[in-house]
Parts: C-alpha cells; sequence; structure tokens
C-alpha cells in the first residue's frame, strides 16, 4: 500500500474515532441500556457484548505504555466469531443512529464509522483468534480468511447488478455459488415487516417465487424472530441467521409440499446505517435434503446479508424518487386490480371479483404497467410494493 493511501486511511481511522469519543457519554448509556436488554434473553450475549463495549471504551482513552484495551483481549479470543461480528454490528448501529440525531452532516460521517468498525472486527476475528482456527496442523489458512474471502468474492459479485431485477438475481446466485447451498429465495418485507414478497429464486421456479405473498403470522417461528428484541432495543434487529432444522415443523404444509423443504436456513437482509430490515433469504441443498448447518457459516451469511440489504436498499429508495416526479398516478382501480395480482390472482379471477371483462381488466393492467415503467405484471407488483403504493 502507498504510503499516501495509508496516512489517508489512518486519517479516516482517527475521524471515526474522534466522532466517538465525542460523543462517548451518549454512546456509553445507548450501549449500557442494550446490553441490559440482551441480559434479559441471554447472559452469555450479555457478556460478550459488554467485554466489546468495554474494549471499545478502552482503545478510544488516551494512554501510554500498555493499551488498557489489551487486558479484554485474552476474553475476545474465546468469544465465537458470530457473537463478536454480532455485538460489534449493534454497538456501530448505536453510533450511527446517535450520528443521525445530532449530527447535520451525519451521511459525510458514515464511511468513517463503518471503516473503523470493520477494522475492528477484521483485528479481533483474524489476529486474536488466529490459533484457534486453523486447518490441520501446519496449515497457515484460517477459516475466518476464508469466509473472509466468499465476502469479497460476494460483494464483487452483486455490486455488477445494474436494475433492482438484477441485484435479486446476483444475489440469489450469489448464496448459492459463493455458500454451500443449492437453492435460494430472497424475500422483501413489506406492510411494517409483516408480509415477504418473492423477489427471486436460484435453483427454484423462479416464477413460483415471484407469485408468493407470505404473511409472517402463518410462520410464527419466523415472526417472532424478526420481532426479538424489537420491543426493548426497538432501534436493532435480530438478525443473526436462523437455521431450521425440520421444516415440516415450523412451515406451513402448502410451502413443505410445494417446495419440498427439508432443512433450510432463513438469512435477514439487513442494513447496518439505517438499523432496518430489508427483506431475507430462505437458503437450502434441495428438495427433500435434511442437513446439520456449520455455525461457523454464520458470520459470513451475516455479511452476505448485510451487503444484499445496503444494496437492495439503493433500488428501493430509487423509484421512489422517480415516482415523486410523475404528475400521473396510478387510479384506485388500477391499484384494486395490482393488488389482487399481488395476492396471486389471474386476469380472469380479478375480473371475476370485481365484476369487470377481463378485457377491462387488461387495459387496467396495461395502463398500470406504462405508467410504473414495468416490463411485466411480476414487476409492476413489485414496484408497486416497494413504492408502498399497495400493501
Amino acid at each position: 500500500m502507498s504510503k499516501e493511501l495509508n496516512d489517508h486511511l489512518l486519517r479516516l481511522l482517527h475521524e471515526a474515532a474522534d466522532i466517538l469519543h465525542r460523543y462517548a457519554a451518549e454512546l456509553n448509556r445507548e450501549w449500557k441500556r442494550i446490553g441490559e436488554a440482551l441480559g434479559k434473553r441471554n447472559a452469555r450475549v450479555q457478556e460478550v457484548f459488554s467485554t466489546l463495549c468495554a474494549f471499545v471504551q478502552a482503545r478510544l482513552l488516551p494512554y501510554g505504555g500498555e493499551h488498557p484495551a489489551n487486558g479484554h483481549l485474552e476474553r475476545i479470543a474465546a468469544f465465537h466469531p458470530e457473537m463478536i461480528i454480532f455485538s460489534l454490528n449493534l454497538m456501530e448501529n448505536t453510533v450511527h443512529q446517535v450520528l443521525k440525531a445530532h449530527a447535520s452532516a451525519a451521511a459525510a460521517l458514515h464511511p468513517a464509522v463503518r471503516y473503523l468498525f470493520f477494522k475492528w472486527n477484521e483485528w479481533l476475528l483474524y489476529e486474536v483468534n488466529e490459533q484457534s482456527f486453523k486447518i490441520g496442523g501446519d496449515s497457515s489458512w484460517k477459516k475466518e480468511s476464508l469466509w473472509k474471502d466468499a465476502v469479497i468474492l460476494f460483494n464483487e459479485w452483486i455490486l455488477r447488478a445494474q436494475t433492482f431485477e438484477e441485484s435479486a438475481a446476483h444475489i440469489c446466485f450469489g448464496f448459492s455459488y459463493f455458500l454451500p447451498f443449492s437453492r435460494c429465495a430472497l424475500f422483501q418485507f413489506v406492510n411494517q415487516e409483516s408480509t415477504a414478497i418473492g423477489l427471486h429464486g436460484h435453483g427454484v421456479d423462479n416464477g413460483q417465487i415471484q407469485r408468493l405473498r407470505v404473511e409472517l403470522d402463518s410462520i410464527p417461528m419466523l415472526k417472532e424472530s424478526v420481532g426479538k428484541l424489537k420491543a426493548e432495543v426497538h432501534e436493532f434487529r435480530h438478525f443473526r441467521p436462523i437455521y431450521v432444522p425440520r421444516a415440516s415443523e415450523q412451515f406451513p404444509r402448502l410451502y413443505v409440499d410445494l417446495f419440498g423443504l427439508a432443512s433450510l436456513v432463513i438469512v435477514p437482509v439487513y442494513v447496518p446505517t439505517e438499523g432496518r430490515m430489508i427483506g431475507g433469504v430462505v437458503l437450502d441443498r434441495g428438495p427433500g435434503r435434511f442437513f446439520a448447518v456449520d455455525r461457523r457459516l454464520f458470520p459470513a451469511l451475516m455479511k452476505f446479508g448485510q451487503s444484499a440489504g445496503e444494496l437492495l436498499l439503493k433500488w428501493i429508495k430509487a423509484p421512489k424518487k422517480e415516482w415523486e416526479g410523475r404528475a400521473e398516478s396510478l387510479s384506485p382501480r388500477e391499484i384494486e386490480i395490482l393488488k389482487l395480482l399481488a395476492d396471486g390472482a389471474s386476469t380472469l379471477e380479478a375480473a371475476c371479483q370485481l365484476y369487470l371483462s377481463e378485457f377491462t381488466v387488461r387495459d387496467y393492467i396495461s395502463s398500470a404497467l406504462r405508467k410504473l415503467n414495468a416490463k411485466n405484471r411480476t414487476e409492476a407488483v413489485a414496484k408497486a410494493l416497494r413504492l408502498g403504493l399497495i400493501g
């Protein structure tokens, strides 16, 4: 690395450290509140979170000689990587929320904060824990470095997408190609996270996925996981992956039979800087295949989910800006028909429900496609849902 670039990156790290120091009192209060909320659920998670908070606080203090943060390193080295990532992400999210509340130019400060926490993640996972994750006796490759490679490859792949639809397709392919899964389905949450709509599928019938509109009430386990921590720590969501060993015990029979679900993993699609859940990814290894999941995959899954969330949010926001500048809006009848299509109704079924002719319904659909600049009905429904025109 050139000295010029090295100095620039060091300046970014110092800038982020100054930000944390400036808002230290408020951050410490929030981190303490979060730690108490976590402790009500899991003492071990609270221990990890509190230790990481103490480590970060110590790193921000002036020191001479032995760094006070070093006293926490031995404890941190014993923690599972997933728990380290989880805790650092919660802490980083707090910083972003405080910046939004107090800094007029918060957007310009976010990248430095993200870089600082990225380096802490990297250092604590790849250096402090180095001896715990050797592959074989003499190999110097660390398992963290391997999943880090997967994250880099995934990020490079998804950034090639030029549209929302391409992004969804690249995300699904990336989850299946760079991780040990054969099928992937991407969903977006709408209606205040009460409904999941299918965006894309890889290794499975894409049309079937895009026709899905799943009410989370029908899957209590998923609804509970999505809302976990919400009541006590409303800025953050439960974004760790969920392993479901037997889908038939948790999912409606309709979906189990339709897709041959056996074991699966659900990965939240999450935007750290926004404290927002965009949707979720469902992964498995093929119809009827049960499998045990290696929890050492979870750090990569979490990072994949965050990268997917950041990318999708960009496209979700884009059509809203585009729509706000338009004089022509959807008519009440067009919205009504799009709602029926989102629920899986055919043109004939929509016509029967609205007491219209099939030809009239087709005219309304064509008009809605034109107004939404959509190529087909599926894209029109997806855009209308993203814009909040239907729910």
